[in-house]
């Protein structure tokens, strides 16, 4: 199993970072969440078309980018196929929609998330997250190896249990340490938060993303994985 690095920023963060989206490959490859030039930054780092997009709820910097996957699946005859709960797919139809590429949605194929799937090899699971829209979690399990996505969420139960023995949570953090009150009203994280979860699922490795403004200060005590562009983790 191998997780690339395409963005980890926040709706409002440095346009240099991107928007948190990540590839996984097994088997299979996996883009996880589609914020704006998603498809641009994925191509840039050398990564195949997807074999599933999985988008983990409606909020822009995870969708926005989605219409340029279903135009290029048109355009180059290949199916897209998307992995999310109901909500958001229908999100996804209606973003098609409005601008105006509905001509490439019989090239796409929606698949409810509604408990787990097989894609090859590779497992997915997920649970939902304790964020203001519905959003899921994954977990990806192949050959032995387990990577978690958190999403956007605050502090939650759900995510201990999904990464529970996992080598890998990529958990998202948008505060940081003292900022806890201000990001658990919006749904969200800080670092300690992150650091807490991963401590609680027993993972070996912690990786922070969906950073905004404030870089972020992230208490010792775990394995720190720091995301780069393009960044390549094998694990």
């Amino acid at each position: 199993m191998e997780i690339y690095t395409i963005g980890y920023g926040g709706w409002i963060s440095s346009p240099h970072i991107g928007y948190t989206s990540l590839y996984v490959r097994t088997d299979v490859g996996i883009l996880l969440d589609a914020g704006e030039c998603t498809y641009a930054r994925l191509t840039q780092c050398g990564l195949s078309w997807p074999d599933v997009v999985f988008i983990s709820h409606r909020h822009g910097d995870h969708i926005l980018g989605l219409p340029t996957f279903m135009l290029m699946a048109r355009r180059v005859g290949k199916r897209l196929r998307v992995v999310a709960d109901r909500e958001t797919l229908e999100a996804a139809a209606e973003l098609a929609r409005l601008v105006g590429i509905e001509n490439s949605l019989p090239y796409v194929e929606f698949v409810e998330a509604s408990g787990p799937m097989t894609i090859g090899e590779t497992k997915l699971t997920f649970a939902p997250t304790s964020h203001p829209v519905q959003t899921l979690a994954v977990r990806i399990e192949h050959g032995g190896k387990c990577a978690v996505y958190s999403s956007d969420t605050a502090p939650s139960d759900n995510i201990v249990e999904l990464a529970r023995g996992c080598d890998l949570l990529i958990h998202e953090v948008s505060g940081n340490p003292g900022q806890e009150e201000e990001a658990h009203r919006v749904g969200h994280s800080t670092t300690a938060d992150a650091v807490e979860i991963a401590k609680r699922a027993g993972v070996r490795m912690l990786m922070p993303i969906h950073f905004y403004v404030d870089p972020p200060v992230v208490p010792p005590s775990v394995t720190l994985i720091i995301p780069t562009p393009c960044g390549r983790l094998p694990i």
